[in-house]
């Protein structure tokens, strides 16, 4: 499937910008345009686990994305940090977790079983 992160977003951390200052950009459609999408990278519920397949990564941060927008104003940076490594868990490891941890996951990502 093609790189999640633009190439200007990957030459600006090399360039030494400040993660805090670089936006990644979803190739994703969504009604007719493109997905806006900011992360700030200085998170550590942004940051890829050195176990972490890319593919799990890219998806984990769509996940944080939708959750963020939907939820961003409730929940502290350590809560979007266990949601995303639950999800992660739920969707490529098959775990299941309390009815409210599943609703939340399916909230944003339908394709996880209730």
């Amino acid at each position: 499937p093609g790189s999640f992160f633009g190439a200007g977003s990957v030459q600006a951390l090399r360039r030494g910008v400040p993660a805090s200052r670089v936006t990644a950009s979803l190739g994703t459609r969504e009604k007719g345009g493109m997905a806006d999408f900011s992360v700030d990278f200085t998170k550590s519920y942004a940051r890829r686990r050195p176990d972490e397949p890319r593919s799990h990564y890219s998806s984990r941060l769509k996940f944080i994305n939708a959750l963020i927008k939907g939820e961003g104003e409730t929940l502290t940076d350590e809560r979007i940090e266990v949601l995303s490594h639950c999800y992660s868990n739920v969707k490529y490891l098959s775990n299941i977790y309390n009815k409210d941890i599943m609703g939340m996951l399916s909230k944003y990502d339908p394709e996880i079983p209730m």
